[in-house]
């Protein structure tokens, strides 16, 4: 469903609002990070009455908290797509060099859960999210990793191969596109990712790598988010089976109309430099003339 002008409108005034609200709240700039580019680019298109406002939306608002326990600090970067609030919630994403990687996606998907579960849409929540993190952050530092971090399968002899080719209905969030390309080299994956909306990510590697990166992410905040397409096949050489050498985000997140997309041409041939073109069809349903 398309939004009107109107609404848009309507939803980014709203969204500078709660801004203003959370830096009453946090004037430190080192509790909050906000990048004003963005800010200024929403309050001159709201200022704006001609031209094509429609196809020329402005960026998205987003910003990062780091809230500390004891010593401990939490990052949690928010971004607020234009849905936000009338038809979407904020995308929350949380992350702490304090707490494994089990623990942190525990976190996120309790956070999720807030999300879906407490909150109202149409009514801003940022300030309420803030809350759920102030009051439950600082349980996650108490408990004791009583698992000790998974061994990651870094030999590529006599195993078996898998590739995960992975919808999003999107992705902005800067840190989260930084954490999916650091962990797919910590799990010695190759593949891509393309943010925007949809966002499209592309896996490589040992099989339970694949599983364990997938477990991990697939816990994030997501709007919705799901495995496409898995290739297995076994093997005696993983790499003899990859079709990219390396991880990579590959094109530009544009601004087109009402949504913001990626140039599916550059896609297309993309996929087709790393012979696999047949998966466009396959992600969007439709064919490349």
């Amino acid at each position: 469903m398309e939004l009107s002008l109107e609404t848009i409108s309507s939803n980014l005034s709203s969204q500078l609002d709660e801004l203003e609200i959370l830096q009453a709240m946090f004037p430190d700039p080192k509790e909050l990070e906000v990048d004003f580019c963005n800010v200024v680019d929403v309050r001159d298109w709201l200022e704006n009455s001609s031209g094509d406002k429609a196809n020329n939306l402005p960026s998205l608002i987003d910003f990062s908290l780091h809230l500390t326990f004891n010593g401990k600090s939490v990052e949690t970067v928010i971004t607020l797509p234009t849905e936000y609030p009338s038809m979407s919630l904020p995308e929350v994403y949380t992350r702490s060099d304090h707490l494994s990687r089990l623990q942190q996606a525990s976190l996120n998907s309790r956070l999720q859960q807030y999300l879906d579960q407490e909150t109202i849409l149409e009514e801003p929540c940022l300030t309420g999210v803030i809350s759920w993190l102030q009051e439950n952050c600082e349980t996650y530092f108490e408990q004791h990793d009583l698992e000790p971090e998974k061994q990651i399968d870094k030999s590529l002899k006599n195993t078996k191969f898998s590739r995960l080719w992975i919808y999003s209905h999107h992705l902005y969030s800067k840190i989260k596109r930084k954490d999916i390309l650091d962990l797919a080299s910590e799990f010695c994956l190759t593949g891509f990712s393309m943010p925007g909306k949809p966002g499209v990510i592309c896996v490589e590697g040992v099989a339970q790598n694949c599983a364990d990166w997938w477990s991990l992410v697939r816990h994030w905040n997501w709007k919705k988010i799901n495995v496409k397409i898995q290739e297995d096949k076994d093997t005696e050489d993983v790499d003899g089976e990859r079709l990219f050498d390396k991880f990579e985000e590959i094109g530009t997140v544009k601004n087109t109309g009402r949504d913001y997309h990626m140039d599916m041409g550059e896609f297309y041939r993309y996929l087709e430099s790393h012979n696999c073109a047949w998966m466009f069809k396959e992600l969007f349903g439709i064919e490349k003339s």
